[in-house]
């Protein structure tokens, strides 16, 4: 199974635009995107020796993290499975001639501009991921070269899940996120070569999406 058949891939322009112009206007949502920013930001500033500067954002979508990891003046080599998306992220207005943007499938290794970067970022990707063997892919991926990835994931202790579980089945539908039990999320990165360094629950008891930062094992 492919990607494109685990995510919304977002493949026509206006698509892209109109998610990222809807996709946060709710308080509640303003609430999640400015704690996410701040969760990036305190695992991407832990400390990592090895580090050169350099940080691949995929999936890139339409640039939310780029001021956040200009700030922390990194170089990014931006990727997305939607060519729309890239497209959306290199109108950023800062956009700098260091960075670059090109469309990628997280199930492939990456390409050669990106294959020195010592750190990934991968934002809501992860629920989208139904199969663990599309997981460890991911992960092998994001982790090739021995980089540190700051990354998110749903685990389903929480009142998220049972929520989303519940309304789904009054609805008479599947539940289109994937809530990944702790253990079988821990056993995908053991396999993928990688360890936890640490772990953030986006909200504590409430929101299922959780933040953890992995190493080389």
């Amino acid at each position: 199974m492919r990607q494109a058949n685990s995510t919304r891939p977002f493949q026509h322009a206006g698509a892209g635009r109109d998610y990222a112009q809807r996709r946060y206007r709710g308080f509640f949502q303003r609430l999640v995107a400015w704690r996410e920013q701040r969760l990036a930001a305190r695992l991407l500033a832990h400390p990592h020796a090895g580090c050169n500067g350099h940080i691949v954002d995929l999936p890139c979508g339409y640039g939310r993290f780029y001021p956040l990891l200009k700030q922390m003046n990194l170089k990014v080599s931006a990727m997305d499975q939607s060519q729309a998306m890239v497209d959306i992220y290199r109108e950023h207005a800062d956009f700098t001639a260091v960075d670059h943007a090109e469309r990628a499938d997280v199930l492939e290794p990456l390409p050669a501009r990106a294959s020195a970067a010592t750190r990934a970022l991968c934002v809501r990707l992860f629920q989208h991921l139904h199969h663990p063997e599309l997981r460890i892919q991911a992960l092998r991926t994001l982790g090739a070269n021995r980089r540190q990835i700051v990354m998110t994931y749903y685990d389903d202790g929480s009142l998220h899940y049972w929520s989303k579980r519940l309304l789904m089945r009054l609805k008479g539908k599947k539940v289109r996120v994937k809530m990944i039990p702790r253990r079988d999320f821990e056993s995908e990165v053991a396999q993928a070569g990688l360890r936890i360094v640490k772990r953030i629950k986006l909200f504590p008891g409430v929101h299922a999406q959780t933040w953890v930062l992995l190493a080389p094992a």
